[in-house]
C-alpha cells in the first residue's frame, strides 16, 4: 500500500490513514513557499532529509493527494498527538501546550519585545508541533525574527512544527532549524565547546517540556542524563539522584538561554512542592527575576488532556530581583500578561524574602493571601523572639525517623487478620486462630502503632499491637510455637512478601531495621493526613511508654516526657496544623503528604525555652487533653480545651495579644474551611 511505504520511508509513526492526512496537511503548507515536492529535497532542512528517500511515484502520489486535503496546519498541530498510541504519547509525553497558554505566552512575548528594538532568537528545545512558537511568532510578526529553532523527538510532529513555523515565519525558511531528536542529546552537542554550532542561543524560549516519570526511564539512560547535566554545571542543583525530567529540562534551557533572555514555561506543580524541584527553584531565585507564576481558572492544566495541575512561569535571566506576581488566567489573556510584565499586578510575592519554611510549597502563594499572611508575620515574630526555630537547627536531623517498613503487615503484626490475643504475661503473648491457640516469647515482640485511624481520636495511643522481630538465626533454634507461626505464615502466603523481598531470613527484616533504625520514641506525627480532618480529632500521637511505629508514621525523637509534652502541644496547636494546610503537598483533593525534609525546614518551638511559668503552662494544658476523646478538628475550634492550648502556645511564642490572636487564627480558618 502506497501510504505505508510512504510512512515508513519517512520514519513516521504510526503507520496509518491519520498520520498520512497529517503528513499531506503539513505538505501542502510547505508547497505556498516552495516550487514543487521535489525542491523540498534542495532545502537545508534537518527535519526534511528523508525525502530523499522517496520515489518518482510516490512524489506522484504525494501531490495528486496534497489537492484533495482540507486539514489545516493548525488543525495537525493539535491532532497529531492524538493519533499517537497510548503508550508512545505517556513515553514521549506528547501532550502539547492548550490554545490558552499558547495565547498567554504569545502576549508576554509582545509585551517583552515593546521594550526592544534588535531582532531576536526564538526557541523551544521541546517542540511538539511548533504552537508555542508559531503562535508567538504570529502575534509579533516575522520579522522581529532573527532565527527560530527547536527539537522533536518524533518525525511526524517535527514536520507539523516546521510546516507551522514555515507558515508564521512567512516562507523565510532559511531562518528556521527544526531538528529530529532527543534534546538532551542534541542541544549539548549544539552547543558543545568542542563543535562550531550553526544555531545561535536564544533570546526567548517558550516551551512546555516533558514529564515522563523518572522511574518509566531506563536506568542507562538516567544515568546518562544526569551525567550531561551534571556536566553542564548543574551539578550542584541535583538535590536527589531520582530527579524529575521536567527539572532537568529546565536546566537544560538556562543553558541555551542568553542573560536577559525570556523563559515562559509550563511546568507540573509539582515542581513547586516536592523535593525533586527543590533544586530548580533555588536556580530560579539565583540567575532569574520571576515575573509571574500564573494558573488556570477553567482548567488544572495548561496542556492538552493532561489531568495534572499546571502552571505557567514567566521570567527573565539576571539578577535584577523583583516581586513575582501571582496572577489567575480566564479569558483576559492580553490584560493579564500586560499586567504582569509591566508590574501592575495586584497580587505580588517576593520570593526572593520568603521564609525558609514557605518556600517548601510555592504553591502556597495562590492562597487567600489574610490567612498566608498572617502565619508568615506569627512564625517571623517567632523566629526573631527565639521561641520558634528551624527543626533541623532545634532539634537535629536525626531527631526524625520513618518508622518500620515491614513485608507482610498480616504476618508481622499481632494481632492481625487472623490470629487475635487471647491473653499475655510480661514473658508470653497467647494468640488464637480457629481454636488453634501459640504462645509467643516476648523477647520477639515490640510494641508498636500501627496506623493513624486507629488514634485518630485520642492523643495519648492506646497500644495494642505488637510487631513480630526475629533475629536471624535458623528456624530449628526458635521455639515451637514461633516455628509453627512461621510455618502458617509460609502456608497462608501472609509471609510471601518478605519472602520474596529477602529470602533465607526473611522473618528477620523488621529486627534487622530495629537495631539499625532504632524506631522508638514518645511523640509520633503521621505520614499523610485528611487535611479536611473529617474523621481525625489529633494529628500528633503520644506515649508515656517508649514504643515503635510502622512506617505510617514519623518517630519524633525528644530527651524527656516535658519535651515530649511540649511538641506534642506544637503539633496539637491550631497554628501548626494552619501550616499543614498551607503547605503541604497534596496527594489527592483531600489527602496531604509531608516528607522528612519538609518537616526539616518547618519551625517548632524551643524546648529550651527560658520562661518557666509559660512552659508549665503548655505542659498542663496538654495533659489536659491526652486522653480526651476529640472529635474532628474544625468542631474543635473556639472549644475550652483547644483555646486555652492555643492561647498557651501563643504565649509560648512570645504573642502579646494571645488570646486576639487565637480569634484571628479560628476566623481565618473558618473562612477558608467555608471556601473549600
Amino acid at each position: 500500500m502506497k501510504i505505508n511505504e510512504v510512512l515508513k520511508k519517512l520514519n513516521i509513526e504510526p503507520v496509518s490513514r491519520a498520520s498520512f492526512e497529517i503528513l499531506i496537511a503539513s505538505l501542502k503548507t510547505m508547497l505556498a513557499y516552495a516550487e514543487d515536492i521535489e525542491s523540498l529535497k534542495e532545502w537545508d532542512a534537518p527535519v526534511l532529509a528523508n525525502f530523499s528517500n522517496l520515489s518518482s511515484e510516490e512524489i506522484r502520489f504525494i501531490k495528486s493527494e496534497i489537492q484533495k486535503t482540507t486539514l489545516s496546519i493548525k488543525d495537525c498541530q493539535v491532532k497529531v498527538q492524538r493519533i499517537l498510541p497510548q503508550d508512545k504519547r505517556k513515553k514521549f509525553a506528547a501532550y502539547y501546550t492548550t490554545q490558552q497558554g499558547t495565547n498567554f505566552m504569545a502576549s508576554v512575548v509582545r509585551e517583552f519585545l515593546c521594550s526592544m528594538e534588535r531582532d531576536i532568537v526564538i526557541a523551544d528545545p521541546f517542540l511538539g508541533s511548533g504552537s508555542t512558537l508559531a503562535t508567538a511568532i504570529q502575534a509579533v510578526g516575522s520579522r522581529r525574527i532573527k532565527k527560530v529553532w527547536g527539537v522533536e523527538p518524533l518525525p511526524l510532529p517535527a514536520l507539523v512544527a516546521y510546516a507551522a513555523l514555515l507558515q508564521s515565519m512567512n516562507g523565510k525558511k532559511d531562518a528556521i532549524t527544526v531538528t529530529v531528536g532527543d534534546a538532551f542529546e542534541k542541544v549539548p552537542e549544539m552547543f558543545s565547546p568542542f563543535t562550531q554550532s550553526e544555531l545561535p542561543r536564544a533570546d526567548i524560549i517558550l516551551t512546555n517540556p516533558p514529564f515522563t516519570r523518572w522511574k518509566y526511564l531506563s536506568q542507562t539512560y538516567r544515568e546518562k542524563l544526569l551525567s550531561m547535566i551534571e556536566g553542564l554545571g548543574y551539578g550542584k542543583y541535583i538535590t536527589r539522584r531520582e530527579v524529575s525530567l521536567q527539572t532537568l529540562s529546565m536546566f537544560l534551557c538556562d543553558h541555551i538561554l542568553n542573560t536577559r533572555g525570556l523563559l515562559v514555561t509550563v511546568l507540573p506543580a509539582s515542581t513547586f512542592y516536592t523535593i525533586y524541584g527543590r533544586g530548580y527553584k533555588c536556580l530560579l531565585k539565583e540567575r532569574y527575576r520571576v515575573i509571574g507564576m500564573v494558573e488556570s481558572v477553567s482548567r488544572a492544566s495548561f496542556s492538552d488532556d493532561s489531568g495534572f495541575k499546571e502552571m505557567i512561569i514567566v521570567a527573565v535571566k539576571g539578577s535584577n530581583k523583583s516581586p513575582t506576581a501571582i496572577v489567575e488566567l480566564n479569558n483576559n489573556i492580553d490584560g493579564v500578561a500586560s499586567e504582569i510584565m509591566n508590574n501592575r499586578a495586584h497580587t505580588v510575592i517576593d520570593l526572593y524574602d520568603l521564609p525558609r519554611f514557605m518556600d517548601i510549597n510555592w504553591l502556597v502563594l495562590f492562597e487567600e493571601s489574610n490567612m498566608r499572611e498572617f502565619i508568615v508575620d506569627v512564625f517571623k515574630h517567632g523566629l526573631k523572639k527565639g521561641t520558634l526555630g528551624y527543626w533541623n537547627e532545634m532539634l537535629g536531623k536525626g531527631s526524625i525517623i520513618r518508622g518500620v517498613e515491614m513485608y507482610g503487615p498480616e504476618f508481622f503484626f499481632i494481632p492481625n487478620k487472623y490470629w487475635s490475643i487471647v491473653g499475655a504475661t510480661n514473658n508470653l503473648v497467647r494468640i488464637g486462630s480457629n481454636g488453634r491457640e501459640l504462645s509467643i516469647p516476648g523477647d520477639y515482640l515490640v510494641r508498636i502503632l500501627r496506623k493513624p485511624s486507629l488514634y485518630s481520636h485520642k492523643i495519648e495511643a492506646d497500644i495494642n499491637t505488637f510487631m513480630l522481630a526475629i533475629p536471624p538465626v535458623e528456624i530449628g533454634e526458635l521455639s515451637g510455637d514461633l516455628q509453627a507461626y512461621i510455618e502458617w505464615g509460609v502456608n497462608s502466603s501472609t509471609a510471601k512478601p518478605a519472602i520474596n523481598a529477602y529470602g533465607k531470613f526473611w522473618y528477620s527484616h523488621v529486627h534487622k531495621q530495629i537495631n539499625t533504625k532504632k524506631p522508638f520514641g514518645h511523640v509520633f506525627i503521621p505520614d499523610k493526613v485528611d487535611l479536611l480532618f473529617k474523621n481525625r480529632g489529633v494529628f500528633a500521637n503520644y506515649t508515656r511508654e517508649r514504643v515503635a511505629a510502622s512506617k505510617n508514621f514519623y518517630i519524633v525523637k525528644t530527651g524527656n516526657d516535658t519535651s515530649a509534652k511540649l511538641l506534642v502541644g506544637w503539633f496539637t496547636s491550631t497554628f501548626f496544623i494552619s501550616v499543614l494546610a498551607l503547605l503541604s503537598r497534596r496527594i489527592s483533593e483531600t489527602w496531604t503528604r509531608f516528607l522528612e525534609n519538609d518537616y526539616l525546614e518547618l519551625p517548632v518551638i524551643n524546648l529550651n525555652g527560658e520562661n518557666r511559668e509559660i512552659t508549665s503552662e503548655v505542659v498542663v494544658r496538654v495533659e489536659n487533653v491526652l486522653a480526651r476523646h476529640l472529635p474532628p478538628l474544625w468542631e474543635q475550634l473556639g472549644k475550652k480545651y483547644r483555646y486555652e492550648l492555643d492561647v498557651a502556645i501563643a504565649r509560648f511564642i512570645g504573642i502579646e495579644n494571645a488570646e486576639d490572636t487565637v480569634e484571628k487564627l479560628y476566623r481565618l480558618l473558618s473562612n477558608r474551611q467555608h471556601q473549600t
